[in-house]
């Protein structure tokens, strides 16, 4: 049986949407090469409030915002996390670790991450000019667009929850180096570096 073409042109725009696992990127070594020991290719960054963070990665370290993981090898970054010893494995689409079990997925040009990071409930999507979050319990909510090539920003606002009053203001996150290129980026480097900083 023939389909016409238009149906055929409809599966497989449809199928350009479909979201899909992202594939993790290890670096090309268990230890970096002498010369590239500490080598940095991308960060994020981001304040609002007079507050903020920011966490520097490469293809075998994650370090800032009280992270300080290397590459272990077997899809494994171990280290510290604010203080404590912390490891992280990751395969493609899933990233797991202390208190955290997130699904990375490729989407529409952008990188969709949800489940649970260090035990609050997380849903991102981020592409080059956007990026869209709920966090935590309490659903802060951001919503950014592009001012200049990797600069976002935009309104950032939380209910207030338990006592604490609501609050919103303004945010902006700064995508350094290779992160720039979301969603073409080394993972879980770059997912790691995004969680940590958000609010």
């Amino acid at each position: 049986m023939r389909l016409p073409g238009a149906v055929l042109l409809l599966a497989a725009v449809g199928a350009g949407c479909t979201p899909t696992a992202a594939l993790m990127t290890p670096p090309p070594s268990l230890s970096p090469p002498v010369d590239r020991e500490g080598e940095v290719t991308g960060g994020v960054a981001f304040s609002a409030g007079g507050a903020g963070g920011h966490v520097a990665y490469g293809p075998w370290n994650v370090k800032g915002g009280g992270m300080d993981l290397a590459w272990a090898g077997g899809g494994a970054w171990a280290g510290t996390w604010n203080g404590a010893p912390a490891r992280f494995v990751a395969s493609q689409g899933r990233l797991d670790g202390p208190s955290s079990a997130v699904r990375i997925e490729r989407r529409d040009g952008a990188l969709a991450v949800s489940g649970t990071f260090a035990g609050r409930p997380v849903a991102v999507t981020i592409g080059r000019t956007t990026v869209s979050a709920t966090l935590g319990t309490g659903a802060c909510t951001l919503s950014l667009a592009a001012e200049e090539a990797g600069v976002l920003s935009g309104p950032v606002g939380c209910p207030g929850t338990g006592g604490t009053p609501a609050s919103s203001g303004a945010g902006a996150l700064r995508l350094e180096g290779e992160a720039i290129l979301v969603p073409d980026v080394l993972l879980p480097q770059f997912v790691l570096a995004l969680l940590a900083v958000l609010p």
